[in-house]
Formats: structure tokens, sequence, C-alpha cells
């Protein structure tokens, strides 16, 4: 045993974060590029259409779907080395939560809404679909890029060893 009690044919971690890391690192920094891309896109034109409740009420959406989207890719790279089952738990369980607090944002709003009359709910959707298609693009595009091997490795012919029994 060695001083940090792991056996001598233990393997030793390596420097620096597992590919898993750096693959799930890729998509959020490529989601985030192209929501916020479109974010911006979507209150330039919905300033210039609406003017400042075109702008309040598309600011909304797009904060509500970055900070979706975000939380969302940043629990699957905290989680990038943990195994599949736990990994579709944590997922599973950061939806959820999501689901809910945005539920209930909702469900405020719907209770208060005359206290809100500068949002337009127009605008709230086309931002909501728009951001949300620039970050589904832009990740999707990251990842046909991340260069994910999926075939076996190559074949080698059993020895006469493996033959005998």
């Amino acid at each position: 045993m060695t001083v940090d009690s792991r056996p001598e044919h233990a393997a030793r971690p390596a420097d620096g974060p597992s590919i898993h890391v750096v693959r799930a690192r890729k998509l959020l920094l490529g989601g985030a590029v192209g929501g916020l891309t479109a974010a911006a896109l979507s209150l330039i034109g919905f300033t210039i259409g609406y003017g400042t409740t075109g702008l309040i009420s598309a600011a909304l959406a797009a904060a509500m779907v970055l900070f979706f989207y975000g939380v969302g890719q940043y629990v699957m790279v905290l989680f990038a080395d943990a195994g599949a089952r736990t990994l579709l738990l944590v997922s599973m369980c950061s939806y959820t939560a999501r689901i809910v607090i945005l539920g209930l944002v909702l469900v405020l709003y719907n209770a208060h809404r005359e206290s809100w009359p500068t949002l337009r709910p127009m605008a709230i959707f086309v931002a909501t679909i728009f951001v949300v298609a620039g970050w589904l693009i832009v990740e999707v595009f990251v990842f046909s890029r991340l260069r994910i091997g999926v075939y076996d490795t190559e074949y080698s012919p059993p020895t006469k060893g493996d033959l005998e029994p």
C-alpha cells in the first residue's frame, strides 16, 4: 500500500479533468454561446418591434431559458464521470427541480398578472423558442464535433493459450 492508501497497481488519477468532463464543458460552452447569441438577437428584435415592453419580455424569457439550460448542463459537467445510473438519477432530479421552479414562477405570474402589464406574452413565447433553438443548434453542432469513438477495438486473434482448456 502507498501513502494515499491505494494499492500499488491502482491507476493514478490523470492530471486535469477527464475526457467526459472536457466534453461536457464543451457542450455547456457551445450551448451557452448559441443561447446568448439568440438572446441578444431576440432582445434587439423585440426592442425594435415593441420598445421597452418587448425588451423586458424578451429579457425575462431569455433569462429563464439560459438559467434552465445552463443549470442542467452544469449538473452534467459536475457528474460527467459518474456511472450511468447515477448520471440518470442526477439529471432527472435536476430536471424535476428546474421544472418545479419554473412552474412556481408561472403560478406566481398568473396570480399577479395585473401587476405586470408591461409583459408581452407573444414576445415571451417567441423569445423562449428562439433562445432554446439557438442553444440546441449550437450544442448539437458541438456534439457532432466531439469525436466520440463508437467502434470496437482492433481485432486480435486468439493465441494458442486461449484455445486450450
